[in-house]
Parts: C-alpha cells; structure tokens; sequence
C-alpha cells in the first residue's frame, strides 16, 4: 500500500469531515454525549478510509465511489448526532459532501499545477481547509437551519439528491476522460461545475425557504379574514344577548305586579335564572375586548369554566379590532380547550390580565393543565388537534398580529400552570395595515 496514497485519502477524508462539523455545531444536537459520538464516528471512517487506495487500485473507476462514501459517512455522522429527520440527515450530508469533494479538487488542482514540495503543499491544503470551513461555519451552516433544524420537504430532498449526482457525474467524466496534468482550464471546469452545483443547491434553499414563508404568510392572512367575520359575527349576537336582557328585566318588573306570589316563585325565579347571562357580559373599556371576552366567557359559563378577568381594554385603543380579537380569540380557545380535559371542575380556570408593566403594555393568560407539553422548534406548544388546513396556527397567528406591533410573545409552563405572555410597546411603531399575501 502507498504511504502517499493513504496519507491523501486521510487528508480528504479530514476535509469532509471538518466542512461536516461546520454543519453540525449549529444543529439541535441529540443529547449530551454527541461529542464522543462524532469522535467514535470519524475514528470508524478513518479506517473505512485507510482501505480507499487498495480498491482504487484494483478498482481505477471506484475513485467515483468515493464521494458515495463521504455521503454515507458524513449522513452517519449527522444521524448519531444531530436531532433531524431522515431528509434533512441526508441534505445536510449532500452539503458537506460536495462542499468537502470541492475543497479536494482546489487541492488537485493546486496539487498538480504548481508542483509544490510536500510540506508547502501540505500548508497551502491547511490554509484552504480553515478558509473553507471557518467561511461554511460562519455563513451558511449558521445561515439555512431554523433554531437548529433544517425542515427538508421531499422536494428539497430530491433536488439536493439530483445535484449531488451531477456532481458524481461529472468525476465520472474525468476518470474516464483523465486529461493530461497541462491541460489546467479542463481542471478548473471540473473546478467550475462542482461550485455551480453548490451555488445553485443554495439558491434552490432560499427558494423553498421562501415558498414556505410565503405558504404561512397566506395562511395566517386567511386566518386572519376568518377571524374577522368570526368577531362581526359575535359582536351582533352580543349585542342581540343585551337588548333581549334588557328587555327581559323590564318585562319581569311589570309582570310582578300581576301574579301572586306563588306563581312568581313557579315562573319568575326559572326567568331569571336564565337572563344571568347578562352578568357575564365583560365592561373592560374597550368595545372589541368586551366582545371577545364575552363571547368566551359564554362559553366557559357551559362548560363549568370560572373565568377570572381584570384588564383595562382602554390601554388597547391603538390596536387593530381584527388584530385584538385575533389575539384573544386564539389564546382563550386554547386555554377553554386546554382546561376542558380536565376532570376536577374545581381547578378549570382561566385568569385573564391586561396591565402596564413600565413601558410595556402586558397581556397574560394562565390556565392549568394537566399534561405534559412538547415543544417543536419555535418553542411553541406541538399541538393535539387533528391534523388540518389550519393545524397548530393559533399561536403562530397571535406572534404574527403581536409583531406588527413591535411585541414579542413567551410561553412556559411553570407550576402545572401555561402561561401566554405578550409585550407590546405602549406606544406602537406605526399603526399596522393588513399583511396581504405575496
């Protein structure tokens, strides 16, 4: 076995797996150990690696499988350490591949065309190796991945799979066509078609980034327009459910005066019971708040449900009625569903606060629950709904409406109690208009 030969193939091999680690740092990482992980899996791939030379002799075409290799090896290495799904091993695998087999051609390149001795071979691949990955490290490894996940569609998957193939491809080219060492511009083609390929698996990234940021953005405008005519929709029956009890209770007055007092007892304490919906009914100040509150007050009064509310709507004015009710609607119909699981009725409660904390205006919602939460990689509650068109957007679609505001929404769960805190400025930015889809 050559000395020379396996020195290289350990050297390409540190390569893929140093533009490899650029990748991994970032990542949301399986658990504590993924350290000792990533050193058992890179020893394993140095002796994988150790036995390169032998096949390629045997074999002058398995130079191609090489770059198979580094898939398999690098998609190991991200599978025992990273927390991905099984596309975004693979994407993140396809990266660090042609990333890696880029970097080995710079080094041919350099290798045979200005005939430096050993060891300054060996500085300049050094330079080129902390170039490369400190660059990935710092741009684009930080850049795709959202809170430490990549979210790889199957599309994005097959795309990145087409690329890499490309890539194979065109060191299949070579192998077979092998062009003298002179011939330096048929070098930097292969050079050349290995960096399009990079370039356009980072430009297809941003255009499904931005397909999908596009898909929410219409998602949450028709979420919007719903809640709309949900809360005109409330706002009449509302205000029906006053003019009846007012009604109600002028007709109860003048009916005393005509039966006996036994038939009052028989008929009138049945009638009265009923219209104590009116003192459901919320006085916050503020006309949209009111509705809101009331609609979701009705329906915890059916539900066994003590809603608690101590809110000053007047602090709200500046905001948008759609956007108010957005907010509220979303965050009350969560904790109702929340708090309905639970069987003792004694612990169903739901605390409403809307107050000033400094220079912040300050909207919490507390209701207790009883399981334990999973949180995805926005740090939002995973729903337990069925699966639908609007699937786990009732909290994306309050942090939406309380950003046009220039607030920022927490959640967490302490004390077997959920709370939902928004921050909004008193004095907002500019007063938002409705975001219409691209």
């Amino acid at each position: 076995m050559d000395l020379t030969s396996v020195t290289l193939e350990i050297w390409r091999m540190l390569e893929v797996c140093c533009i490899a680690l650029a990748f991994l740092v970032p990542l949301k990482k399986k658990e504590s150990r993924w350290v000792r992980r990533a050193v058992i899996c890179i020893a394993l791939g140095g002796l994988v690696f150790l036995g390169m030379p032998v096949v390629i002799a045997h074999f002058p075409f398995m130079a191609c499988v090489r770059s198979a290799v580094f898939l398999v090896f690098t998609g190991v290495l991200f599978w025992q350490c990273a927390d991905l799904s099984f596309n975004s091993i693979v994407y993140c695998a396809v990266w660090s591949t042609m990333l890696g087999d880029f970097l080995i051609e710079c080094n041919t390149l350099l290798y045979r065309n200005l005939m430096l001795k050993p060891i300054w071979s060996a500085v300049v691949g050094m330079v080129l190796l902390l170039v490369l990955t400190g660059g990935v490290g710092c741009t684009i490894a930080r850049w795709m991945p959202d809170k430490g996940r990549y979210h790889t569609g199957p599309r994005q998957f097959a795309f990145a799979l087409g690329l890499w193939v490309i890539s194979v491809l065109a060191d299949l080219f070579w192998v077979i066509w092998n062009p003298p060492i002179e011939y330096v511009s048929d070098w930097v083609l292969l050079l050349m078609i290995k960096f399009y390929c990079i370039t356009v698996l980072y430009l297809q990234h941003g255009l499904f980034q931005k397909s999908a940021i596009r898909q929410e953005l219409a998602m949450l405008n028709t979420l919007w327009m719903q809640q709309k005519a949900q809360y005109d929709l409330s706002k009449e029956n509302i205000a029906l459910i006053n003019r009846k009890c007012h009604d109600l209770k002028h007709q109860i007055r003048a009916m005393r005066a005509i039966f006996t007092e036994e038939q009052q007892k028989k008929y009138f304490q049945d009638i009265e019971q009923s219209v104590r919906i009116y003192d459901v009914l919320a006085k916050t100040g503020n006309e949209v708040l009111d509705t809101v509150l009331t609609e979701k007050s009705l329906v915890c009064e059916a539900n066994g449900i003590q809603a608690n509310c101590v809110a000053d709507g007047r602090v709200l004015a500046f905001m948008d009625p759609v956007d108010l009710y957005t907010i509220f609607g979303n965050a009350l119909d969560n904790a109702i569903e929340s708090v309905s699981t639970i069987e003792d009725r004694t612990r169903r409660i739901i605390d409403v606060q809307v107050y000033s904390e400094k220079q912040m205006l300050v909207i919490q919602i507390i209701n207790p629950i009883t399981q334990e939460l999973v949180f995805d990689a926005e740090d939002l509650p995973v729903t337990t709904k069925e699966q639908n068109g609007y699937h786990g957007f009732g909290l994306r679609s309050i942090r939406h409406t309380v950003k046009k505001y220039g607030g920022f929404m927490t959640v967490k769960v302490e004390d077997g109690a959920f709370y939902l805190r928004l921050l909004l400025p008193k004095i907002p930015p500019q007063t938002p208009n409705q975001v219409s889809p691209e």
